[in-house]
């Protein structure tokens, strides 16, 4: 994309309203000198504006009594909590940038966010049946770094999981009862529509987008219709169908960054060093015991040392790594690779994600609002809506979430679901720019022929997501430079049933959307064919078997590469304090740690983690537990 586009100057006009007038001057007359901008750089306003925590820069000591790697939901949730005590010192190492203001809080602008560089876009190995709209057959594999990781980027969505599961993972102190205190103990929460007990004192706002169009009421409504009850999925029952609820603060983005680490920056205890690359965990072979970190920053080499404990937060790719670049992994892989076994463990040898897939779509042929996409949604009354925290801006694309269970359920517990169904409010959040192509991973033939027709229409999809995948995956090094992406071995829809269970997904978001709210707005089904399924009729199932397979997605959930297990647990890598089985100081706090895919949205899992984590720490080092 070269100079200004549209959605460029959209973003100037949100920016007048939003941010100051002089660095947005600065910024565009440094943009001004050079030519061919893409759209992360348009929007990486860092070099110009003001940055919250992490800059400027600490003056290191020489030795913390705890280092954190990674500033995700747990590793801020950590920073935060263990710093608590002031005689205690806490270095948090993050390989990212601190947030900027305006742009990244609008959660309108969600498709934005995974093209700009607070993103470390992966991309799955080539599928052979699924993924197949995508670019070389690969689907986007998102995962967020800097101050907030994933948090910054993500969708927003907070889902608790099912009760039931916690429970099933029969793991000491992780049954929903000694869980359920610490996801209560995260959130300040302020749902619309229930009354189920939920946290109101916590760092993390939970809450309803301010602004609901007219399609998830129809959605609610028509659920109900069907014989879905209408309930809080994150209070005790999960089955049903409800408005979304988010991780928000009076429609605005709340990224884990915002919420634990800007309202603490004046303790003196806590060092926060952004664009520090982590590379290896400094261990003692003899003792079996983690001493410290070695990380480059500035193309330097550096390391900082550890009095209590090394905590891994960097994330389900990026804490999996560091462990096998430190020589705890598998012996066989290790060796391959020519790296120092310190500890034979099966780090990277488990991983799950979430598929989903993207529709089915509908037009709205009733004029019920303007269209919604993020470029005709950035207009003066709109951006000054979004000053006060109301107004179509304040959508993060999803609004009403439904979960099912499908008929290839295995599962004996008929209140357990295993397929999720997200309404978006339009059919893609699209503009005139790259970045919902660069969302997805899109092809040119499937955005030329099945998605730009209706970019002048009012429309709007379904995202049935697959909870419960059969898939089993493993991530693996490259190389042994700490820069290079892994190499993940994973088969979307090797086995039938998962494909069997989404293709329900799609049917029961049609059957929804049959129901009498949704035709009294002049909902149809979109019935342009997607590209490679022309031969079947949309009425049949081979068409929606061809459409999954065809239009597959991640919805970013990866757990399980350092699982969490008991000593007869033979594929664990953390024990059920998260310590790093066989070695000292050493633990890893993060969505790794899932043992299994779980039954909701990882941020949520994640800062639950984070918080208990900080307890357990805390305990076993002989600090005061909060």
């Amino acid at each position: 994309m070269s100079g200004f586009t549209s959605g460029s100057i959209c973003f100037v006009l949100l920016t007048l309203i939003t941010g100051s007038h002089s660095q947005l001057l600065s910024y565009l007359t440094k943009l001004g000198k050079h030519g061919n901008q893409t759209l992360g750089d348009f929007i990486d306003f860092s070099k110009y504006f003001g940055m919250s925590y992490g800059d400027p820069e600490p003056v290191l000591r020489n030795e913390y009594d705890y280092i954190v790697v990674g500033a995700g939901p747990a590793g801020c949730v950590l920073a935060n909590r263990l710093s608590e005590d002031p005689t205690v010192s806490v270095l948090l190492l993050e390989l990212g940038k601190p947030e900027i203001s305006s742009i990244q809080t609008v959660p309108g602008a969600v498709s934005i966010q995974p093209s700009t560089n607070y993103n470390f876009g992966y991309l799955t190995e080539p599928q052979r049946g699924a993924c197949l709209a995508m670019e070389g057959r690969r689907c986007a594999w998102h995962a967020g770094r800097g101050l907030g990781g994933s948090t910054i980027i993500n969708v927003m969505v907070y889902t608790r999981g099912n009760r039931r599961e916690f429970d099933a993972w029969n793991l000491t102190g992780w049954s929903y009862d000694e869980v359920l205190p610490y996801y209560e103990k995260v959130e300040n929460a302020k749902i619309r529509d229930f009354d189920e007990i939920r946290g109101t004192g916590g760092y993390l706002p939970v809450e309803n987008s301010p602004y609901r169009t007219k399609l998830v009421d129809a959605f609610v409504e028509s659920g109900q219709q069907f014989g879905l009850p209408f309930l809080d999925y994150n209070g005790k029952e999960q089955s049903g169908i409800s408005y979304a609820q988010f991780t928000m603060k009076q429609g605005k983005r709340w990224s884990a960054g915002r919420a634990y680490l800007n309202s603490i920056q004046n303790r003196q205890n806590l060092h926060v060093l952004t664009k520090a690359w982590a590379t290896k965990v400094l261990i003692d072979e003899a003792a079996k015991t983690a001493s410290g970190v070695e990380y480059t920053r500035n193309k330097q080499t550096f390391t900082a040392t550890a009095k209590r404990e090394v905590i891994l937060s960097a994330g389900t790719f990026g804490s999996t790594k560091l462990l096998l670049l430190s020589g705890i992994g598998p012996n066989n892989h290790l060796s391959e690779l020519g790296i120092r076994i310190i500890q034979n463990l099966p780090v990277g040898q488990t991983l799950y994600d979430h598929p989903g897939v993207l529709g089915p779509l509908f037009t709205v042929k009733k004029t019920i609002d303007n269209n919604i996409n993020f470029e005709t949604m950035i207009n003066f009354n709109n951006a000054v809506q979004y000053m006060f925290g109301v107004g179509p801006l304040t959508i993060p694309i999803t609004e009403g979430i439904s979960f099912i269970k499908t008929p290839v359920s295995e599962h004996p517990d008929p209140s357990i679901p295993d397929v999720e169904i997200m309404q978006f409010a339009a059919a893609f959040p699209v503009d005139s720019s790259p970045s919902v192509q660069r969302f997805f991973n899109l092809n040119n033939k499937t955005m030329e022929a099945f998605v730009k027709p209706l970019f002048n229409e009012r429309s709007f999809m379904y995202f049935p997501v697959l909870l419960h995948s059969r898939t089993k995956g493993s991530l693996t090094l490259k190389s042994t430079n700490p820069y290079d992406h892994p190499h993940f071995h994973y088969q979307y829809f090797d086995d039938d049933r998962d494909l069997q269970a989404l293709v329900h997904g799609v049917k029961t978001a049609l059957a929804i959307t049959a129901q009498k709210p949704f035709r009294e707005l002049g909902v149809e089904l979109y019935r342009t064919k997607v590209p490679g399924c022309e031969r079947y009729a949309i009425e049949d199932d081979d068409y929606w078997r061809c459409y999954v397979r065809t239009m597959t997605t991640s919805v970013w959930h990866y757990v399980g590469t350092c699982k969490m297990g008991n000593d007869s647990d033979q594929s664990a890598v953390v024990d059920e304090r998260l310590r790093v089985r066989g070695l000292r100081k050493l633990r890893v706090v993060d969505a790794s740690v899932i043992p299994v895919a779980p039954l909701g949205h990882t941020s949520a899992y994640v800062y639950m983690i984070g918080e208990k984590a900080a307890d357990m720490i805390k305990e076993d080092n002989g600090s005061f537990v909060s």
